[in-house]
């Protein structure tokens, strides 16, 4: 169900950003070819179930794929390895201001419409 701005909306879980503190793996940490996957937001269930109003949705970032690239440095003509981005993973979560100034982000699937 698709919600419209300004909709009054119920909700018991919201979706929160993980602080990640950058320092990832290290090139030895990772096996060839594999992949290390960084969980960017977490779900958090509330005690009671909030009401609120839709402001808006947003593309955010769930999931960060890791994996080690290699690159020749022309300074030392040697290849060395890094960790990089190998892709990242969205989806669309709904704005909701629930008080004075005070939102949460809320999957679709944890909304349900207030008549």
């Amino acid at each position: 169900m698709e919600f419209k701005l300004g909709q009054k909306v119920r909700y018991k879980r919201i979706s929160k950003k993980i602080e990640i503190d950058m320092q990832y793996w290290a090139p030895r940490d990772f096996e060839e070819y594999e992949e290390k996957i960084l969980e960017r937001r977490e779900l958090i269930e509330l005690n009671r179930e909030r009401t609120g109003y839709v402001m808006g949705r947003r593309k955010l970032v769930f999931k960060t794929i890791f994996w080690v690239n290699e690159f020749y440095d022309h300074d030392d003509e040697e290849t060395k390895l890094f960790v990089d981005i190998a892709r990242q993973e969205y989806g669309y979560a709904y704005l909701v201001a629930y008080g004075m100034g005070q939102t949460n982000y809320v999957l679709e699937e944890d909304l349900k419409e207030v008549t």
